[in-house]
């Protein structure tokens, strides 16, 4: 089917942001506040694409429910970023890529009307397996969460209503009517981390530091990120695609992710801190193993 497809090659561009993210938010001084900021007030250049593509205004319940999606996902980036701040990229995108499709399941359920079957309770039970084997660190003999364990969970759990509610606005609204207005969410989502002065003082400080460490990566980055949501946008918009299934082929993603890290962290130590040893990618490579069973029974 064209919808996944499209998804795969879109999970695929999301792990090269991922990487990066990582490496901006973790070998800069630049905060995930202010990456965040920054990520979301560009979204309003998507607006001069109005004239190209045209725009026509939804009914006011679905114009403030796009706008507060778009918003939500502003709230998920900075959590997001502050995970990565705090852990390494192939724990984080993983456990947020496991958790997604667990929420999903259940969101799909109360606001789409998805009915959960057999199999999806059974893959349920895969990906809750797989992802708390990979959420584990295992230090001197005593297994433990990681510390960005609870953030990238909360994470999980705000993409998969982000994508849940872009499902539900796109049953009543066109590709783009419904892709402009999510962008003017965030633009909106973005200012409103304005209003704290400290917050202000945080965010205007860092356009100098941005452009003396990381301009050269953030704008191919953010080009990169919206492409990737572009295309999983127009997978979820296309008649007949499933959001928790969308969602689940997010185990590319972290396979992507973890291949990444494996040889950046050889190739580029300096960049990329990731703690990786033969144990430690056999049991992530057994983790990914049994979340791609759930995937697998997700998509039968």
């Amino acid at each position: 089917m064209t919808w996944i497809l499209i998804t795969i090659v879109a999970h695929f561009l999301n792990a090269t942001v991922s990487i990066l993210d990582k490496h901006i938010v973790s070998n800069t001084t630049l905060k995930p506040l202010a990456y965040t900021f920054y990520s979301g007030v560009f979204q309003v250049l998507f607006l001069f694409l109005i004239p190209f593509i045209g725009f026509t205004l939804p009914q006011n319940n679905l114009l403030l429910l796009g706008i507060a999606t778009g918003a939500l996902f502003i709230l998920t980036l900075l959590i997001f970023y502050r995970a990565l701040k705090i852990s390494e990229a192939s724990r984080v995108v993983p456990i947020i890529g496991a958790t997604i499709p667990i929420f999903t399941i259940f969101l799909s359920y109360l606001i789409l009307g998805e009915l959960l079957t057999y199999l999806q309770v059974l893959a349920f039970v895969f990906f809750v397996s797989g992802g708390f084997l990979l959420s584990l660190r295992h230090d001197h003999g005593v297994f433990s969460f990681f510390p960005g364990f609870k953030l990238a969970v909360l994470a999980g759990f705000l993409f998969a209503l982000y994508y849940t509610l872009i499902k539900y606005l796109y049953l009543d609204l066109s590709f783009f009517d419904g892709f402009i207005l999510l962008q003017v969410g965030g633009f909106i989502g973005s200012l409103f981390l304005l209003i704290s002065k400290n917050n202000r003082k945080k965010i205007f400080s860092t356009p100098e530091k941005i452009r003396k460490g990381t301009a050269f990566l953030f704008i191919p980055n953010k080009i990169l990120a919206a492409v990737a949501a572009i295309m999983i946008f127009y997978a979820i918009s296309l008649e007949g695609s499933k959001v928790s299934i969308i969602n689940s082929l997010q185990a590319f993603q972290y396979v992507f992710v973890l291949f990444f890290a494996i040889i950046l962290s050889k190739k580029i130590p300096s960049l990329f801190h990731e703690q990786l040893n033969k144990k430690l990618i056999r049991r992530k490579i057994i983790s990914i193993f049994i979340i791609g069973i759930g995937l697998f029974l997700l998509t039968i």
